[in-house]
């Protein structure tokens, strides 16, 4: 009953949130100052699991559907950032899956359930000619209604240990204009549900498959412009910011023998700061220092002392570490795509004694001001979610770039 009430919910989000965009569309526009028009699109994938670890999967298929409104951009007006990403299209969609026949252990009614996500996308050619192109594709959100970990009836799903998930989809496709206002593509799909270690087990699911896609647009074909026009020269520009992220997760603990704190989730924190640089309109890149703090740092280290037997030696710094990392930023107008690949300059007391040096961080900041952004992020050790950042940041000192 839970389980259809979510989804009547986020169906009434969605359907609210196209009537919203329906109203903007047919409202009376000004093209110098919207250049978008309004399309409909519809996504079906077949496909399976990606699996490395696990041996216990006695069935893998699975199938999808996506539901999409957005907004095509074109060369209405001279906007820097639509000509330089080759005049992108961007809005928001609704994901329907059927897992179930994706099957872990010996019983067949065990799959992974039937999941939704509500989410955001964002699509660029990579290539395009007067009828056809090829596009990558980037859509993040929030799912849920999975068959999740449990003791009882999934004991074998070692893969989300919640109902409810981050939502990543990352798709590249070629694209055919037919006559009219329609367009038809065929693609490839990576589509990746995580909780980021906030309730255990997590190892993740990733999902490969074939996609069909077909779009309808409120304007026709023929009447689509993308013509390019040059671009100001950019002179590159350095920036000093700092961040403060702050999260929780649940720690995997198989080396502890009683497990007292089984179900506890930890907090954790850093604090970050990046030399940047911005070689144009849409790009940085920088080098960063971070300090961590681990709040599960000294229960580790007793535990772990405890299976050995052995005596614990806790010091101040025990839930603490340093890191330094390469960063690189792409941005549309005021949202910022963020990439990290760090490596620990100090030792990283973590819950699995093969901690990696290692360590990755993928997310989203949106600027709110000259000064301030607010974001969000993935903190990993070789593609495993270490948590869920949720971050503010300060840009200290900025050169503003001369034309």
């Amino acid at each position: 009953m839970k389980s259809s009430f979510n989804r009547k919910r986020y169906i009434q989000i969605f359907i609210y949130c196209i009537g919203v965009q329906a109203a903007v569309a047919a409202g009376p526009t000004d093209s110098t100052l919207h250049p978008r028009r309004l399309f409909l699109s519809i996504n079906t994938q077949v496909g399976s699991m990606l699996n490395t670890h696990e041996s216990s999967i006695i069935e893998n298929y699975y199938v999808g559907l996506d539901l999409r409104i957005g907004w095509q951009t074109g060369d209405f007006a001279r906007n820097i950032f639509d000509c330089s990403f080759r005049y992108p299209r961007y809005g928001f969609g609704y994901y329907m899956g059927n897992m179930n026949r994706i099957i872990l252990g010996d019983d067949e009614q065990t799959g992974l359930g039937k999941p939704a996500a509500l989410y955001a996308f964002f699509a660029s050619p990579m290539a395009r000619w007067k009828w056809f192109s090829v596009h990558y594709d980037i859509s993040l959100g929030i799912s849920y209604n999975f068959n999740a970990y449990d003791p009882q009836s999934q004991p074998y799903n070692i893969l989300v240990g919640s109902k409810n998930n981050a939502y990543i989809n990352i798709r590249l496709s070629t694209e055919f204009a037919l006559r009219g206002y329609s367009t038809l593509g065929l693609g490839f799909s990576f589509q990746h549900f995580s909780n980021g270690s906030y309730q255990k087990p997590n190892k993740g699911i990733n999902l490969v498959s074939g996609t069909l896609s077909y779009r309808f647009g409120t304007y026709r074909n023929s009447e689509k412009n993308y013509r390019r026009f040059p671009i100001d020269s950019y002179q590159p520009a350095w920036e000093w910011q700092i961040f403060w992220a702050n999260g929780v997760r649940m720690l995997d603990t198989d080396f502890d023998i009683d497990q007292p704190h089984k179900s506890n989730r930890w907090y954790c924190s850093s604090v970050s700061t990046t030399a940047l640089l911005q070689t144009s309109h849409r790009r940085k890149f920088g080098l960063g220092l971070d300090y961590f703090y681990f709040d599960w740092g000294r229960y580790v280290v007793k535990y772990r002392a405890k299976a050995e037997d052995r005596r614990a030696t806790t010091r101040w710094y025990s839930n603490m570490a340093l890191g330094t990392y390469l960063a690189h930023e792409i941005g549309y107008k005021k949202v910022w795509l963020i990439t990290h690949l760090g490596f620990y300059i100090t030792d990283r007391v973590g819950d699995d004694p093969k901690q990696p040096w290692i360590y990755e961080r993928l997310g989203l900041k949106y600027q709110i001001s000259p000064r301030f952004t607010l974001g969000v992020s993935i903190k990993a050790h070789l593609a495993k979610a270490d948590y869920t950042e949720w971050t503010i940041g300060y840009t200290i000192l900025k050169k503003t770039s001369r034309k």
